[in-house]
């Protein structure tokens, strides 16, 4: 069985593959991931985590969509490290993160897409900050309207045990 990832403040190659290989094994699995990408939020307490943005959270509710991503993490080759669900957050595109980023998307940063596979850190977008990011993927087909509300990280739905 593959080995489980400890994810703390400091960001590394390790969490950026593990991420990478869930990712590609969800798309495998046809999981609808609109946006993937690591963020630190500004709490000296949190340590990073993995965003997951699909519009199957709400289609098929959060417990199924973690069932899900740990039916991918029991794919992973023996040798591979995998990320615990602790270390993840399933969340649908009405994401306070995913709406914030998407804001830029008539800019040319958006054009230019610098942003991906990049570190971002210290930033504020539409008024929500982070203290760094790292992104996979911004899937800028589904981005909401804007008027709709920014959503709380309580909307951020982790998986209780």
């Amino acid at each position: 069985m593959a080995t489980e990832l400890f994810i703390t403040q400091l960001f590394s190659q390790e969490m950026v593959v593990a991420g990478e290989n869930l990712i590609n094994r969800l798309d495998s699995a046809d999981a609808e991931v609109q946006a993937a990408f690591w963020v630190l939020e500004g709490d000296e307490d949190k340590p990073w985590k993995l965003i997951i943005v699909s519009p199957l959270v709400t289609s098929e509710g959060p417990r199924s969509y973690y069932r899900r991503i740990n039916n991918m993490n029991e794919l992973a080759n023996p040798e591979e490290s995998v990320l615990s669900l602790h270390d993840i957050y399933a969340t649908n595109i009405h994401n306070r993160f995913f709406k914030a980023f998407c804001s830029i998307k008539d800019t040319a940063l958006w054009k230019k897409g610098v942003w991906l596979n990049n570190r971002l850190g210290k930033n504020y977008l539409s008024g929500v900050y982070f203290d760094d990011m790292y992104i996979y993927r911004m899937n800028d087909e589904l981005i909401v309207d804007s008027r709709s509300p920014i959503t709380t990280s309580q909307d951020l739905t982790p998986l209780t045990h």
